[in-house]
């Protein structure tokens, strides 16, 4: 891997834990294992850069995850993988990792519009895959985008819930309702 991949997999890491506001560059240059100059040879805008670029490579990474698990439809198997892959990533960090792209949305976003904007893109792009899906199954677009919608900030709001709680329940309650939603919007 090289530098500039390394910067980006410490900030994700940093993002989801301490969000863009708590993500200092002297602790990415250490976690990457790099001398702080070189930061700015990768990333001439600095820590609104890296900040773009690590939520930007790790909605993708998300995104195609998320495609996979809903290539062929939309099913309560997906939702509860969706939630618990979440709620394992929070277990296996003692419970101070959350999402690369919330965390830094709810502190960061208000302050740097770039970093505001990847984040609205990466939530867009999200919500856009489940919806394609749910229309793919029969669900009207309206509805469909409604649903995605409610899905991923049932997700993250459940993510967040779970990292103060220190417990998975939250995101299990919350991928058992989606799951029911799921049922009465497919049947109706």
């Amino acid at each position: 891997m090289g530098s500039k991949e390394r910067i980006e997999r410490v900030a994700a890491d940093l993002l989801a834990r301490d969000g863009y506001n708590g993500m200092g560059l002297k602790a990415i240059s250490d976690g990457a294992s790099l001398p702080y100059g070189s930061i700015y040879h990768h990333f001439p805008s600095g820590k609104e850069g890296i900040a773009v670029a690590a939520i930007t490579s790790m909605g993708s990474y998300t995104g195609a995850l998320l495609a996979e698990l809903s290539a062929d439809g939309v099913t309560d198997a997906g939702i509860h993988a969706m939630f618990g892959f979440m709620a394992d990533r929070l277990e296996r960090s003692g419970w101070t990792k959350g999402c690369t792209v919330g965390t830094p949305a709810l502190d960061g976003g208000a302050g740097s519009e770039p970093v505001r904007d990847s984040c609205d893109a990466v939530f867009s792009s999200l919500v856009e895959t489940l919806a394609g899906a749910l229309e793919r199954q029969g669900v009207s677009r309206p509805d469909a985008d409604d649903l995605a919608t409610t899905i991923i900030a049932a997700y993250e709001g459940a993510t967040m819930l779970a990292r103060t709680r220190r417990s998975r329940v939250p995101l299990d309650v919350t991928a058992a309702a989606m799951c029911r939603l799921l049922r009465e919007t497919l049947a109706a």
